[in-house]
């Protein structure tokens, strides 16, 4: 049994108890370590006034949405933060991972709340890409609380600024989450655009020039529901 500890601005809120909750490939007591087979994105260890930032600095902040814009998501990570980021969680004393509680709310036909990942601060007041197009893979650990439509996370991959921005319709992957706090692995052509989105290519326009990475619960026709995501380690890998 594994035992999650969520941080809010520093005071204990909530225990997350992981019952049969492997950790596929790695120890869960290590943040990976950059290689030439490995770009680390974000292991949540580093900090920026006080909240959680990529492996290099980037942003994190946590965005909701909604079809129905009467009644959007809820949503509640780091006290205080502006603009809204995950809260800490604790993994173990050497590792902590990013976290948030939300609530699905009724009607809407679609909505969800998603963590994303800035690779790089900002430049001039531009977004600074990283090129991941050499890497096959994207990896992540993953424990969802909640109930059936947190039974999939979906994973965005972004370039915004760079020739392509879009407001929506980037290149998504949904998979389902076993019990536990485990670790994925995506292969990075599964991505693909909805088929209303201006459509792009995935190499050239997207993993070239990638700002960052989303990591969210979302629901379609949606039911009232309350849970928790907790994320950590995401990587690229050859």
């Amino acid at each position: 049994m594994k035992r999650i500890v969520v941080f809010r601005a520093g005071i204990l809120a909530l225990f997350i108890v992981l019952v049969g909750g492997s950790v596929r490939g790695q120890d869960a007591s290590k943040p990976p370590e950059s290689d030439a087979s490995k770009l680390v994105y974000a292991d949540f260890q580093n900090t920026q006034s006080g909240r959680p930032v990529s492996k290099e600095g980037g942003m994190i902040r946590l965005n909701p949405y909604s079809q129905n814009s009467a009644n959007p998501p809820q949503f509640r990570g780091l006290e205080k933060a502006d603009p809204p980021a995950p809260a800490f969680a604790r993994v173990t004393a050497e590792d902590v991972a990013a976290a948030f509680d939300y609530e699905l709310r009724i009607p809407n036909e679609w909505a969800g709340v998603n963590m994303e990942v800035f690779g790089h601060p900002e430049k001039d007041g531009k977004l600074v890409p990283d090129d991941v197009s050499g890497y096959k893979f994207i990896t992540l650990r993953v424990f969802v609380k909640g109930g059936t439509q947190a039974q999939y996370v979906r994973l965005e991959l972004i370039s915004r600024g760079l020739g392509s921005n879009l407001e929506s319709g980037y290149p998504i992957a949904s998979f389902r989450v076993a019990p536990g706090f485990n670790t994925y692995k995506l292969k990075l052509d599964s991505f693909n655009q909805p088929d209303w989105a201006m459509q792009l290519d995935l190499k050239r326009d997207v993993l070239k020039k990638l700002t960052s990475v989303t990591v969210g619960v979302h629901c379609d026709k949606c039911k009232m529901e309350k849970g928790t995501l907790v994320v950590d380690n995401i990587a690229f890998e050859k």
